[in-house]
């Protein structure tokens, strides 16, 4: 199963066709459109299933799917935790739950970014299993812990999911701490010498050993298209 996580930083409608080289199953792609506004404005693009949730029809969370794969929002979803989507997907052999994210500026910053991220995951662990994946755009990276304002440290996000041994699959496959990373995933404002790691792909650290392979964006690839790099990841299917 390819799967890839990419904030495309709008305009997805002018974008779509840089993924269709990875031939992807399964994509979560922050600030993208609604399924009515992209089908209006790129009739060439279609996908299996495109669940989306946002604040505005031109910029918010999609799931899309493709190659017999299909997803449906769960029917545990909580509207407190708009832009974290607990997502089901499945095809004919297999169900497994994505729990897609992007975090935001929502008004109080002890409510944002992180925050976010951490209470849903409080919310929704109860439904997470060894089959179950995290990712998508979490705007942050341990080194703001001290300096974010936000009431939930980073940290303590990754501790929460360690808790139900879940870890970053970057930091596992790479064997670098928390804050210490050597790619990044964003570059502020499209400049290179503005690096940032703040997009993540979290699963069950006892399928690990069925990533197949993983893989970030280069900034020469991809950052005329988008100031956050693609993270690829090709896994064994969920059965």
């Amino acid at each position: 199963m390819n799967i890839v996580s990419w904030n495309c930083n709008g305009a997805f409608r002018d974008k779509y066709k840089f993924l269709a080289a990875y031939q992807p199953d399964v994509a979560v792609v922050p600030e993208s459109e609604s399924p009515y506004y992209l089908s209006k404005n790129s009739k060439n693009f279609s996908s299996m299933s495109h669940v989306w949730n946002g604040f505005s029809s031109f910029r918010g969370l999609s799931i899309f799917t493709f190659n017999g794969y299909r997803a449906k929002i769960a029917d545990f979803y909580d509207s407190r935790f708009s832009l974290v989507l607990p997502v089901m997907i499945f095809n004919a052999a297999s169900c497994f739950l994505l729990v897609a994210v992007w975090t935001k500026f929502v008004g109080k910053m002890k409510e944002s970014y992180v925050a976010q991220a951490y209470n849903a995951v409080c919310f929704y662990e109860k439904f997470f299993d060894d089959d179950t994946l995290i990712m998508g755009d979490f705007n942050s990276n341990k080194i703001w812990d001290n300096t974010s304002g936000n009431r939930v440290a980073h940290d303590a996000l990754v501790q929460k999911l360690e808790g139900k041994n879940f870890g970053s699959v970057y930091h596992e496959l790479r064997q670098e701490p928390q804050g210490a990373e050597t790619q990044p995933t964003q570059y502020q404002y499209r400049h290179k010498s503005r690096p940032n790691h703040i997009d993540y792909m979290f699963m069950n650290k006892n399928r690990m050993r069925d990533i197949n392979a993983f893989s970030i964006g280069s900034y020469n690839d991809w950052q005329e298209k988008s100031d956050h790099m693609p993270l690829f990841m090709n896994v064994k299917d969920r059965c």
